[in-house]
């Protein structure tokens, strides 16, 4: 019975260490073994991770899309979103987007012989979905790899979930701000003013950056293709000039891309200072617009010790102001005026355009950004400033903006506003 025992327990010891070190091999070799499993499993903790990163739907594309397409080595997909009648599409390898929405735009579930289609979300406020194309080998997704991308869709569905909620709250901030109160009371509320305006400057900086890596540069290697085309082959007369006509409109394109990057983001900020920035922004503006602009910087250069992003709101303020006159003004003649005097930093915008009734004024939009005039009181309340427009029917406008060059004149503006408050109650 003894030797029964110890050989028993030998076995035992023996079996036990087998089947571990077999899990512990199996794991290591796993690779080896099972190439294709090993992958999708890393696939899947890289994106799983990379998911909390998300915080808009554009970035879907570069940090999770891509990834997917690469690990099943299909030729291309996509994830389409939609909302009430809206409805956006990401794709990242070789998709036909047109067909991806056409596809999405009937009822759900899709049939298509070339698409695999999954559905991520669907709910009274939007509904998304998941397209891949086939294999780059021209076949189908296998049975592991759909139950792979069933897996991806549950974490796409908590991301995207988030996403909307974030593109809620945000549209409700923003139509909260437009109606924060101007004196006493929005003093207890700048870091929401703040917090507004951070989010639309990293908003327009990340189209800017979009456009620029990635339109721009296509535009650019587009345009050198059509050169060396034109310089590699022999054409006649008529070809030669519809080529240099292409040329010239994909360098057009390229050109007002470039504005439109200036314009979300104005780098020049830091290189160059405010005046030359505003400067520039007016004398790119003067090619396009049916009134003249003047801009007049008399002793202005103190503006440039403040910090870059006051100088950005005042450099928004002028955009905002110069796209209103391009909207509502219908001026001949347009004046901008910098100076600074009483340790304030003075911007006067002055028209000669129809005008406006000032009663009207709060409810109407001041810019083609959609910021009405409640937001740009907002900037300057932020920075401590103040405003006065001056304004009627048929006599033109113009606008006194003045904002405190440092902050104890920044106090001391709250301080005197304070003061009429508490007098006049």
């Amino acid at each position: 019975m003894k030797h029964l025992l110890f050989q028993f327990v030998i076995l035992l010891v023996l079996f036990t260490f087998v089947l571990y070190g077999m899990e512990y091999f199996t794991g290591k070799l796993e690779p080896l073994l099972f190439p294709k499993k090993a992958a999708l499993n890393n696939a899947l903790k890289k994106i799983s991770k990379n998911l909390g990163t998300i915080s808009n739907f554009r970035e879907l594309k570069d940090i999770i899309l891509v990834d997917i397409v690469d690990t099943l080595q299909v030729a291309g997909g996509a994830i389409a979103f939609k909302s009430n009648d809206q409805l956006e599409i990401i794709h990242a390898g070789q998709i036909d987007a047109d067909e991806v929405e056409r596809l999405v735009q009937s009822p759900f579930p899709y049939h298509h012989s070339s698409y695999s289609c999954i559905e991520i979300n669907r709910n009274e406020e939007y509904s998304s979905c998941l397209l891949m194309t086939r294999k780059k080998t021209n076949t189908l997704l296998g049975k592991e790899e759909i139950q792979w991308l069933n897996l991806i869709t549950s974490y796409l569905a908590v991301c995207l979930e988030n996403v909307h909620l974030i593109r809620k709250m945000t549209l409700k901030l923003q139509q909260l701000a437009s109606q924060l109160p101007e004196e006493q009371e929005a003093r207890d509320i700048q870091w929401f003013r703040k917090i507004m305006f951070e989010l639309q400057e990293e908003e327009r900086t990340r189209i800017a950056t979009d456009l620029h890596d990635t339109t721009m540069q296509d535009l650019f290697f587009l345009k050198r293709r059509f050169v060396s085309l034109l310089n590699k082959y022999v054409m006649n007369n008529e070809d030669k000039e519809q080529l240099d006509n292409l040329i010239n409109f994909v360098e057009l394109i390229n050109t007002n891309l470039r504005q439109s990057c200036f314009e979300l983001h104005p780098f020049l900020l830091q290189e160059i200072g405010l005046i030359r920035t505003v400067g520039k922004l007016i004398e790119k503006e003067s090619y396009l617009v049916p009134f003249k602009i003047e801009l007049a910087a008399d002793n202005a250069s103190a503006i440039e010790n403040k910090d870059l992003p006051e100088k950005k709101h005042i450099f928004r303020m002028v955009q905002e102001l110069l796209n209103n006159a391009k909207k509502h003004s219908q001026a001949a003649n347009i004046e901008f005026r910098l100076y600074i005097a009483g340790h304030f930093f003075h911007l006067v915008y002055k028209d000669d355009g129809v005008g406006f009734d000032q009663k009207a004024a709060a409810s109407r939009e001041i810019g083609g950004s959609g910021i009405g005039l409640e937001q740009l009181r907002g900037r300057i309340l932020h920075l401590g400033g103040t405003i006065e427009i001056t304004s009627s029917p048929g006599n033109g406008s113009t606008f006194h903006i003045a904002i405190p060059l440092n902050t104890a004149g920044s106090r001391f503006q709250a301080n005197v506003r304070a003061a009429k408050h508490a007098f006049s109650h």
